[in-house]
């Protein structure tokens, strides 16, 4: 068993990847479990800045803060990260409803169901609270990893550090700027947890009241409202 490190001096970078089951990167990560995703490889970041969106207003965002996965007791990496995107979203600004909450304690692990149709993204049991943060891409790692949701493997990129780290602007979020929410909720199942056409999901759904609240959504046109502090960094 060996792994390989691969250097680019031209870009200043260092890419680490895996091999033969074996692994090595710039900061101690692995996955909780390689059925759930896997890790392909690890670079440091070369953009400028970076987003990060919580339900909540901090001064700085500390990986200590990072919850552990309920079911298996354990951080997703291994150990604990803040996560951050290339572009800006409000997906995580949110404040849970009663339900979502007790369901996703009943279960201990990810109960969620994000629902796409046409421009709507929507994420039910939630109602919309938050900030979006601009950080300094400087202090992050870019991830290549995989993750095995709805039957099959998606490959998808993040961006995290172990690190404290004190945002360069935080923005509130007071209408949707992408993903639209609602407090009307109802759990499928784990093998229908992550992302969902609107259609697949009123298939299923079986509470009158949450399919009639995912109707009235979808039925009107979505317009995203940019923060006028957002734009400044999304040229």
């Amino acid at each position: 068993m060996f792994y390989k490190v691969f250097f680019d001096t031209q870009q200043g970078l260092e890419l680490f990847v895996i091999l033969e089951g074996m692994s090595h990167f710039p900061i101690p990560i692995k996955s909780y479990s390689e059925e759930e995703f896997k890790i392909s490889s690890v670079v440091q970041c070369q953009k400028e800045f970076l987003f990060h969106s919580s339900g909540k207003k901090l001064e700085s965002l500390n990986p200590q803060h990072n919850r552990v996965l309920g079911a298996y007791g354990v951080h997703e990496y291994g150990i604990p990260v803040i996560y951050a995107s290339d572009k800006p979203s409000n997906a995580f600004c949110y404040e849970p409803t009663e339900l979502y909450q007790q369901t996703k304690e009943k279960y201990g692990t990810s109960v969620y169901h994000r629902l796409i149709n046409g421009n709507h993204k929507i994420l039910l049991g939630a109602k919309l609270k938050g900030y979006i943060y601009v950080l300094s891409g400087k202090d992050f790692y870019e991830v290549t990893r995989e993750d095995f949701e709805i039957g099959k493997w998606i490959k998808s990129t993040e961006w995290i550090t172990d690190k404290e780290v004190k945002p360069v602007d935080v923005i509130e979020i007071i209408e949707p700027y992408d993903w639209e929410m609602i407090p009307e909720y109802e759990f499928l199942g784990d093998e229908y947890v992550g992302e969902l056409s609107a259609e697949e999901y009123l298939a299923f759904a079986q509470d009158d009241k949450v399919k009639e609240a995912i109707r009235e959504v979808i039925e009107k046109d979505f317009t995203p409202v940019v923060p006028v502090g957002l734009k400044r960094y999304l040229q």
